[in-house]
């Protein structure tokens, strides 16, 4: 397993297979089109190509007007790409069917590489070096959206408040442009933030490393784990648990960690893992 090789780039740097015409369909943000190879993932001027052998699963939301396409994207990058639009439906018959077909001819072809061993994979972890073909589930921070909205009232009150000086006029406008300076400063941080978020789990292919919310910091070879589950931790709350093969708990984080939901982190682990499996 490895990273997406043409993964938000220029259209004319991708694969001459993803540059060529196939059935589109509307996945706002996403005109994505679908090749016998892949799917090309189209956004203003840079695409992805996403061979089906890089499709790890298609998980569809509560909201039916979304789906999230997962692939081994490099971080800070989220590990899928989430499309909107009219034609979610269709895309996701589209992904189901092809993974089937391919799954049915044994297409998953294991790729020569070198095996980590799980201290080394820790290790190379915790220095925030990068492991090709490892994602990264990000932590929770705080909405764009709000920390925009923070930042348009404080800069709108402040700002106000000094406009006063030259009357209703510089009340209005004074207020008006600390709400916007406000808003785009603070929402740019959070954006920034975001893409330097920490890790709560990372999935790399030979282990994965959980306990980075400050529990107990360790890499389990994949042949341990069983499986990935939606559980609850001592306190009762929502919590990601793995489970070896002999049903023994071995990790658990609440849900609160994730910046996901916590059904969506689950799909995600448990294809990586069946997909690690394959290529060991």
């Amino acid at each position: 397993m490895d990273w997406l090789e043409h993964d938000e780039v220029p259209e004319r740097d991708l694969p001459t297979w993803a540059r060529a015409e196939g059935e589109t369909f509307d996945g706002k943000p996403y005109r994505v089109v679908a090749r016998p190879e892949g799917l090309v993932l189209r956004q203003g001027r840079t695409a992805s190509a996403v061979p089906w052998r890089d499709v790890l699963v298609p998980i569809r939301l509560d909201d039916p007007r979304r789906l999230l396409v997962a692939a081994a994207r490099r971080p800070p990058r989220t590990p899928w790409f989430e499309l909107g639009g009219a034609d979610v439906a269709a895309i996701e018959r589209a992904v189901r069917m092809r993974l089937e077909a391919l799954a049915h001819r044994g297409y998953r072809d294991k790729r020569p590489r070198r095996a980590i061993p799980p201290d080394e994979v820790l290790t190379e972890v915790l220095a925030k070096r990068p492991l090709p073909g490892a994602v990264e589930i990000p932590a929770a921070t705080a909405s764009v959206l709000r920390s925009a909205l923070i930042g348009a009232a404080v800069g709108g009150v402040t700002l106000g408040f000094y406009g006063l000086v030259f009357g209703p006029v510089g009340l209005v406008t004074g207020g008006g442009v600390g709400a916007f300076g406000g808003a785009g400063l603070m929402g740019g941080l959070e954006q920034l933030r975001k893409r330097g978020a920490g890790r709560v789990l990372v999935l790399t292919p030979d282990a994965f490393v959980g306990g980075l919310d400050g529990e107990s910091v360790r890499a389990v070879p994949w042949f341990r784990v069983g499986r990935f589950v939606d559980g609850v931790d001592d306190a009762g709350q929502s919590a990601l648990e793995v489970y070896g093969h002999d049903h023994q708990l071995l990790a658990r984080t609440a849900a609160r960690w994730f910046g996901a939901p916590l059904d969506v982190i689950v799909a995600v682990a448990e294809a990586y893992r069946r997909r690690a499996l394959e290529e060991l």
